[in-house]
């Protein structure tokens, strides 16, 4: 079949950048939405946000766009890209959000992941994303394997947002238990709605001097460790390294009307750009012949 020259093309990163509006949106409303229906107000901290997300499938938006932005780039009609369990073995299969083709062996495989919270499990994260491309390279597949990973950049995963008190339930000392919320938006990566009520969280001054200065900057140090796990170059062998990442550290603020989102993609190092990812993917497929 007939391809086109491969072309990330030259509105790559405005069309990554509507999709990670939509990805926000569904998001977001999803979390807003289950906080309300639990009768919390929007000025108090956020709670069991990992379970009242997991049904809104915000992630999907991101599998098709790369579904489709892979298929664009290739070449080939749409519904030859998406989603497909791998058989290795009778006893061992496993899922990947993107691949290409649907059918006979698979030649460029891409897994899709995000981080909106929570920041303090990255590194199971990065060792999540190592063992999805060990288990590919241990029953011997050439398929080419990309990893795009999207971070909700701000305040909290710089390391610079403030913690406040313990607001959960006591134990039978009296001593507040639970985790700390952060003192800004949920788009800042915080567990806010609203600050209008912020200050009633604060700790007393004073307390535990410097401790809030210390924490890590997250997007730098996820950036190193994908580094790590990312080939230098198109590789004719397939390895345990990712034939190609797309790190995706984003910043996102309401407009002034409260409408929309004005969102932004932070700089990275060009190994992990989205501009040059697909297309990184198709090359390291030639040079195996798998295309």
């Amino acid at each position: 079949m007939a391809r086109r020259t491969p072309n990330p093309g030259s509105d790559s990163e405005s069309t990554l950048r509507e999709a990670s509006r939509q990805f926000w949106t569904k998001y977001y409303d999803a979390l807003k939405a289950s906080h309300t229906a639990l009768g919390r107000p929007l000025d108090v901290p956020i709670k069991d946000r990992n379970l009242t997300t997991t049904a809104s499938e915000h992630i999907s938006v991101f599998e098709d766009y790369w579904r489709a932005e892979l298929a664009r780039q290739l070449g080939v009609p749409r519904d030859q890209v998406g989603p497909r369990i791998i058989k290795f073995r009778d006893h061992r299969t496993k899922s990947f959000d993107v691949c290409y083709p649907l059918e006979g062996n698979p030649k460029i495989l891409i897994s899709v992941k995000s981080m909106q919270n929570a920041y303090r499990n990255i590194t199971n994260r990065v060792e999540e994303a190592l063992g999805d491309s060990a288990v590919l390279r241990v029953y011997r597949h050439q398929a080419v394997f990309g990893f795009f990973f999207f971070l909700l950049d701000g305040s909290v995963a710089r390391g610079r947002a403030v913690q406040g008190k313990k607001v959960a339930a006591k134990d039978e000392s009296g001593r507040p238990v639970g985790i700390s919320p952060f003192l800004t938006l949920v788009e800042d990566g915080g567990d806010f709605f609203s600050l209008d009520k912020i200050e009633q969280y604060r700790k007393p001054e004073g307390k535990r001097p410097g401790r809030e200065s210390a924490r890590q900057d997250v997007v730098e140090r996820t950036a190193l460790s994908l580094l790590d796990l990312v080939a230098p170059k198109p590789s004719l062998e397939a390895g345990i390294h990712y034939d190609a990442m797309a790190f995706a550290p984003t910043t996102i603020r309401a407009d002034g009307a409260g409408s929309r989102w004005n969102v932004d993609l932070s700089p990275v190092d060009q190994r992990l750009e989205a501009r040059t990812f697909v297309s990184k993917l198709i090359e390291t497929a030639k040079l195996r012949g798998l295309i």
